[in-house]
């Protein structure tokens, strides 16, 4: 981290390093405009006239030959007031979406199932298509119910309410009903094709084949995470454990499982060679199945963002490009917010980007305080380091939505990923191997794996204080953390006094903030 320059002029550095991260810091404002105030479209369009007319007037001087007067800051004045417009628009159709325009009365519906079966204490939630909109319904728990899969047509006798929750709103879901009254029917006319409900319908064939393997629930429910992202039946018991050990990401396919995946394909594929064209061939029978396993996991955002991160490493490593630094983070996530703006209030989006990005500004400063040469040593350095630089990512979001922090996280992650990382390669195996002889094998002890993995976080989780509750916190409090995170780390690795005196600042505010009203 450079050691002259001002914290601003750091700033300005980064952010001109990295274009793609202005127009994430352009488009996020017209986002929470729209979400938070409803704008009327018309003001949208005056907006995107005004912006316009100044990108105009910033290159007017170029066109005329006149270059007293300069006006280069109306282009950046132009571009956001443009991209606040554009993004408000979008989001603005996207937001309607959620809105549920039924009279509150029960009526008969025609609805498709969209995705698996949730299973609640007493009920099954399905996500299902009603007209133009994504609703939910519960329906009783019975054989008839736990038979249906995505694709399959219903007809229905409810009343829909529109959802209040804002995170059912943020991911489209109008409104939710109740049935006891329903029927299965053939759906209308020729269906057509849905990648969606492929992947799913594989995904369900693959995780029938896993069940012949791991007869255990709690085995079966992990296992089943960790590959295809699949939690609709995991215990909540066993879910509190892995939060508890600050291990709930691994239950989550994102960015951690696709690195030891793409690193396991790397060692399999790597006696191609290191040629030119053995690289490309290397590189684009990884990439093909690692997008092939993002398909099977029904493509949720923290996948769709680790496929494009490595998609794009992958690409650049295969040119000798260096591509994997914040501009290429933010290509990701700003084509992920143009696809659906309303991927900013997912929590997949927001822990897996502020994860990344902890990554990659913290981790090599944190890595290089400590120079080991011995290689069981290092690489317990090098996994402390990223836990670490992960965690102070995604620490304050993690409060604002769980309400606890684990306090055992470095050791439980020092032991779970490399478990994780063995489950990686042992499961597919098995299942593979399952395939061709039509019986689980018992050389392969993914069984016993497993069980090692969920007894040793259960014994973590068992120790008094393992993990910290706290109060329900505010945005202005994340935001504050975050600021606090990042005067501590300049003053470890600058120690500048201004960094210090802001840190206690700050810190000061977030222990007694009923000095200053908040």
């Amino acid at each position: 981290m450079p050691t002259n320059d001002g914290l601003i002029k750091t700033l300005s550095k980064i952010i001109s390093q990295a274009p793609f991260l202005r127009l994430i810091l352009f488009i996020i404002p017209g986002i929470i405009l729209e979400t938070q105030l409803n704008l009327d479209r018309q003001l949208y369009y005056i907006i995107a006239g005004v912006s316009l007319l100044l990108i105009y007037l910033s290159f007017r001087p170029y066109v005329t030959g006149y270059y007293g007067l300069r006006l280069q800051w109306l282009f950046g004045m132009g571009l956001l007031l443009f991209c606040i417009s554009s993004t408000g628009l979008l989001t603005h159709k996207h937001w309607q979406k959620s809105v549920w325009h039924g009279d509150g009365k029960e009526h008969t519906y025609h609805v498709q199932i969209i995705d698996d079966a949730v299973v609640k204490p007493k009920t099954l939630m399905f996500s299902v298509k009603t007209g133009s909109y994504r609703t939910q319904i519960y329906l009783p728990k019975d054989s008839a119910s736990y038979a249906l899969r995505p694709a399959d047509s219903l007809l229905i006798r409810a009343s829909f309410e529109q959802t209040e929750s804002w995170y059912q709103r943020s991911h489209q879901i109008a409104a939710f009903a109740f049935v006891s009254h329903w029927e299965k029917i053939e759906p209308i006319g020729k269906q057509p094709f849905n990648i969606r409900f492929t992947a799913l319908k594989y995904r369900r064939y693959l995780l029938e084949h896993l069940r012949r393997i791991i007869h255990e629930e709690k085995e079966f429910s992990v296992a089943a995470a960790l590959i295809f992202g699949y939690k609709a039946n995991m215990d909540k018991d066993l879910q509190q454990t892995f939060a508890s050990t600050g291990c709930i990401h691994i239950l989550s396919v994102s960015g951690l499982h696709f690195s030891i995946i793409y690193a396991i394909l790397y060692f399999v594929f790597s006696f191609l060679g290191n040629g030119m064209k053995s690289r490309i061939i290397r590189q684009a029978i990884i990439l093909l199945l690692l997008w092939g396993f993002a398909f099977l996991t029904g493509m949720p955002v923290p996948v769709i963002r680790a496929a494009l991160m490595l998609t794009l490493w992958g690409i650049g490593s295969t040119f000798m490009i260096r591509s994997f630094n914040l501009n290429t983070v933010c290509v990701a996530a700003f084509f992920m917010l143009i696809y659906n703006p309303l991927n900013l209030y997912d929590i997949g989006f927001q822990l897996s980007f502020s994860a990344v990005l902890s990554i990659l500004l913290i981790y090599p400063h944190l890595y290089s305080l400590l120079s080991l040469r011995n290689t069981l040593l290092r690489n317990a350095w090098q996994l402390s380091c990223v836990s670490i630089a992960a965690q102070a990512g995604t620490t304050p979001l993690s409060i604002y939505y769980f309400c606890q922090f684990p306090v055992l996280f470095l050791f439980t992650n020092l032991v779970a990923i490399p478990i994780t990382t063995v489950l990686l390669g042992l499961i597919p195996v098995s299942l593979a191997l399952e395939f061709i002889f039509g019986k689980a094998l018992t050389i392969i002890p993914v069984n016993t794996v497993l069980h090692i993995f969920i007894s040793v976080l259960e014994w973590f989780g068992s120790i008094p204080n393992a993990v910290s509750y706290t109060n329900q916190i505010s945005v202005t409090y994340i935001i504050f953390t975050y600021f606090a995170e990042i005067f501590l780390i300049l003053f470890i690795f600058r120690r500048r006094l201004i960094h210090l005196f802001l840190l206690i600042c700050i810190t000061i505010y977030l222990i007694f903030p009923q000095i200053f009203g908040a």
